[in-house]
């Protein structure tokens, strides 16, 4: 009876440390704004610095329960093209390792912003940061100057709770491009990240109401 409860257990903890499900990126677009559009409502996010940024990553990831570990997610990538403008979202996953989450369990939105091109190449490859790679510096707030130094960071974060303590620290997770979602959006069965990121594809007519809103939200 013991050994059936180790195996049932382990099970159990195996299915809760799965990824969260991915999503449409119409989906992930709408979530996009609903995450962004809060932050911005209270005033969170410092608009001079985006201003700056070079990419930003919008997310919602779950952290599951400190004896399982792992956090899994789905989000966005964009990135800023020479004119100014941003380029259409790329669909992400995330898995593994912390994304901020001090205490698990808990339900997550993040706002990145990625200071510099090479960063957000690193996203749009599907990097896996190791734990020691990329500590986050929380992002300045309001309307905060920007000066040089903060031109510096790799990126910045901003976190949204749903339920326990967070902190600003990441490292160990893995970032994976979600293709299925990507070819979906632009109807373009082997369309890439790279294709996205580069702004090469354009926004299909039929989304560009959506993704719109959320481009107005990043002005």
């Amino acid at each position: 009876m013991n050994h059936l409860r180790k195996i049932t257990l382990a099970a159990l903890m195996v299915g809760f440390a799965l990824p969260v499900s991915a999503e449409s990126l119409d989906e992930l677009v709408e979530n996009s704004i609903e995450i962004f559009g809060r932050f911005k409502r209270e005033d969170q996010i410092n608009m001079n610095l985006l201003k700056e940024a070079k990419g930003i990553v919008i997310l919602n990831y779950t952290g599951f329960s400190l004896v399982v570990g792992g956090t899994g997610g789905d989000g966005i990538l964009m990135a800023r093209k020479e004119d100014g403008s941003w380029t259409g979202p790329c669909a992400i996953t995330t898995d593994g390792g912390s994304l901020g989450i001090k205490v698990g369990g808990s339900d997550n939105d993040v706002v990145l912003l990625l200071m510099k091109a090479g960063t957000v190449n690193d996203w749009m490859n599907g990097k896996n940061f190791g734990s020691a790679a990329a500590t986050a510096v929380a992002g300045p707030k309001g309307g905060a100057a920007v000066d040089a130094s903060m031109r510096d960071q790799e990126f910045y974060a901003y976190l949204w709770n749903k339920g326990f303590e967070t902190g600003v620290d990441f490292g160990g997770f893995e970032v994976n491009i979600n293709g299925n979602a990507n070819a979906d959006y632009y109807d373009k069965p082997a369309v890439s990240s790279a294709d996205i990121i580069s702004g090469k594809v354009a926004v299909p007519e039929g989304k560009k109401e959506a993704i719109s809103r959320l481009y107005d939200l990043l002005k």
